[in-house]
């Protein structure tokens, strides 16, 4: 086998197998009512992770605003996956660029 071959299809397939755990979790996302446990993007409130933004509603510097833990949680796990995700495909688009044209 090619080493080229050796790079990419593990690629291909891990991108495989995330686009599907990707899709299980955005409908237990969905179902689960979670879709807005955090509502910007890329933090949570913005911090990086639900655990400072439950502390920060929990201090009051969040006024006005709840955040459930858990609903945050799925939130943000699917939405780290989810881009994970996209950064594979755009490695793996970017192999098949240079190594378009050969023979894998």
């Amino acid at each position: 086998m090619n080493s080229r071959a050796t790079l990419i299809r593990p690629l291909v397939m891990t991108a495989f197998a995330l686009a599907f755990i990707v899709v299980v979790l955005g409908a237990y996302v969905r179902l689960s009512a979670a879709g807005l446990g955090c509502p910007d993007w890329p933090g949570c409130y913005g911090h990086f992770t639900p655990t400072g933004a439950v502390q920060a509603a929990a201090s009051g510097a969040l006024e006005g605003t709840t955040v459930e833990a858990g609903k945050a949680w799925r939130e943000m796990i699917h939405r780290y996956a989810a881009g994970t995700l996209g950064l594979l495909i755009m490695i793996i688009t970017a192999l098949a660029i240079q190594f378009r044209g050969e023979r894998i």
